[in-house]
């Protein structure tokens, strides 16, 4: 499951090599063959320090995520209660978060073949989906949907979908019992971008 992640997220390494506007769809399927084709060059390097991946991560997956949409869709209500100082304090808590967990997973991603769907708008929004499916020695094909949005930095991702289980939802899920047992900024002092609030 753990070398799935790694190609689930792989196509977001190289969103920056692209010089033209591109559709959500192709963003995804053609960012994804250059992606691997830069983990494969870059496996020697990786192997003697892991730790490497996650500059990589930081450098080019983190601007083309959209981590303040998705700290909001992760947060929901709570979102409209924090001023701005704690919006950011979250945001970069949870940017942080995903960095180290996509840093991991991506170092142990494996060769599967890879088909496409068309994307489909999704709500009222603007936002679409783009769906990969990863056909898997052994296992069952995998679903992946990107839903994402158009910003001015082009289209940026706003969740993870994996079999039909997203990624917003489980972590908001998570957090509203942390926030609903702690108190809301009592959670936030748990994150450690966010210790400072109270003690200024």
């Amino acid at each position: 499951m753990k070398s799935c992640l790694g190609l689930i997220i792989a196509f977001l390494i190289s969103l920056n090599l692209q010089a033209a506007p591109l559709s959500a769809e192709n963003t995804v399927r053609e960012t994804t063959v250059s992606v691997l084709k830069r983990l494969n060059m870059e496996r020697s390097r990786l192997e003697d320090n892991p730790l490497y991946i996650k500059d990589i991560v930081k450098e080019i997956i983190v601007p083309h995520f959209d981590f303040e949409k998705m700290a909001e869709l992760v947060l929901e209500d709570y979102w409209n209660l924090l001023d701005s100082s704690r919006k950011t304090c979250f945001t970069h808590a949870f940017r942080s978060l995903l960095v180290e967990r996509y840093a991991y997973v991506l170092l142990s991603y494996d060769n599967h073949s890879i088909s496409y769907e068309p994307a489909r708008e999704i709500g009222e929004l603007g936002y679409v989906s783009v769906r990969q499916i990863i056909t898997r020695v052994g296992a069952p094909p995998l679903p992946v949907d990107y839903p994402m949005h158009k910003t001015e930095a082009g289209w940026q991702v706003v969740d993870l979908v994996i079999d039909s289980i997203s990624l917003v939802k489980s972590y908001r899920n998570m957090f509203s019992i942390e926030a609903k047992i702690r108190g809301l900024d009592n959670f936030l002092e748990t994150l450690p971008t966010c210790q400072y609030l109270n003690h200024k």
